[in-house]
């Protein structure tokens, strides 16, 4: 209970954040006659899993088997919170007009995928340090986010999405295999999943940074 009460100011400071991305989507729906940017919708939905399942395991006393399970699916969809970034692409499919409303719309979706993911990861990070040292833990938790940035590739290059883990597992393996194995001849990969994987360590920890020293005060 004691988590639920503390998420309480994030959760109703996320949902006027939303409230906000949403106005701004009904404004270009009315404006433009198009309602082609409603996949943010869908995208921010999914964001949003991980922080429901982190926050599942952090109320509820679990073993190691559940703990671990959940662990698992959390991670699966923990890619989904960064993923939005990626919709910047359609961006050059504005207009002249549209172009920088366009930018306001799609970052606010953005925004809120990573503040929810990483508040996912936050309560992971103190889920995890029960189990291992604060230097473990920290390992941990920016190897998980390298590990976003190889599942943003798989979602926006190879249109994978997070449940074809279950529909087309095998396909997914080969995919991910040849990419370990011959990691030369595809270089591009590990590229975008570095150039990913940092901004989204540096990200997070500047905002650890913050969060020491607003408890220090």
């Amino acid at each position: 209970m004691n988590t639920i009460y503390n998420q309480i100011p994030f959760i109703k400071g996320f949902i006027f954040a939303t409230a906000f991305s949403f106005l701004l989507l009904l404004v270009r729906v009315l404006k433009t006659d198009s309602l082609f940017y409603l996949f943010l919708i869908w995208n921010l939905f999914l964001a949003c899993i991980p922080y429901a399942i982190a926050l599942l395991l952090s109320i509820r006393k679990t073993n190691h088997f559940i703990f671990w399970a959940g662990f698992a699916i959390w991670l699966v969809f923990l890619p989904n919170s960064p993923y939005i970034l990626t919709d910047l692409q359609h961006l050059r499919l504005s207009t002249l007009e549209s172009i920088w409303f366009d930018v306001l719309l799609i970052l606010s979706f953005a925004i809120n995928g990573l503040i929810i993911g990483f508040a996912s990861l936050n309560l992971i990070h103190s889920l995890l340090l029960q189990r291992f040292s604060k230097k473990n833990t920290n390992l941990i938790s920016y190897s998980i986010l390298m590990l976003c940035g190889f599942g943003i590739y798989l979602g926006r290059v190879l249109r994978w999405n997070s449940w074809d883990i279950l529909q087309n597992p095998m396909k997914i393996v080969s995919d991910i295999s040849k990419r370990i194995l011959f990691p030369i001849e595809h270089i591009n990969t590990w590229a975008f999943t570095l150039g990913f994987g940092c901004f989204l360590i540096i990200i997070y920890r500047i905002s650890q940074q913050y969060q020491i020293k607003k408890e220090n005060y």
